[in-house]
């Protein structure tokens, strides 16, 4: 199964702002709101608030410090385990010899890290086990993630179908939907502390 569920993609017209972080409202648009190493939806993990501005390149490549084609969304956990690694002196060469990582707005990061039916995610190639073990994705945190926005997908598609259920399954429905909601509450409190 793909590590993503939409591949993110950078708009191509945007103000040239003087600090990066001022394209953080335009990346968690282009993003999804989600990582874009993990595809953490935001919202578990307290919002855009909690989230940073990663320089796919890092600082020390001056000319693309506020290049919007540089930036990521990304979570605090994918940020700090990438930090400003790099494998190479060019600010455009992303991997040497099986080692670097991919720009996540390139549909070949797809190519190399996928998922398993429980949300796991694993390494499809040589390169992948080194953005794998980089960014630390075999952590249990990705799988609970992700499974809870499955969860919640399959929610959204009982809201639509409520009109069907019998009085019974209503009561069920509506009891499981408040349960989770109040998880999703209590771990988005927790993730900001």
């Amino acid at each position: 199964m793909l590590l993503r569920r939409i591949v993110p993609q950078r708009r191509d017209e945007i103000k040239q702002y003087a600090s990066h972080r001022s394209y953080k409202p335009y990346l968690r648009e282009d993003f999804n709101k989600r990582c874009g190493y993990c595809d953490a939806d935001d919202k578990f993990l307290g919002a855009s608030a909690a989230f940073h501005v990663d320089h796919f390149a890092p600082q020390r490549f001056e000319e693309r410090k506020t290049d919007y084609t540089n930036l990521i969304y990304s979570c605090r956990y994918c940020n700090g385990s990438k930090s400003d690694y790099w494998p190479s002196d060019c600010s455009q060469t992303s991997v040497l010899k099986e080692e670097g990582v991919i720009d996540p707005c390139e549909a070949k990061y797809d190519e190399h890290l996928a998922r398993n039916e429980k949300g796991y995610i694993y390494p499809l190639t040589n390169l992948g086990g080194f953005i794998h073990k980089l960014l630390k994705l075999g952590l249990t945190r990705h799988s609970v993630l992700w499974k809870l926005q499955h969860i919640e997908s399959n929610l959204d598609k009982m809201d639509t179908q409520i009109e069907e259920l019998s009085t019974e399954q209503l009561k069920i429905y509506q009891l499981l939907s408040s349960e989770y909601r109040n998880l999703i509450s209590y771990i988005c409190e927790y993730g900001n502390k």
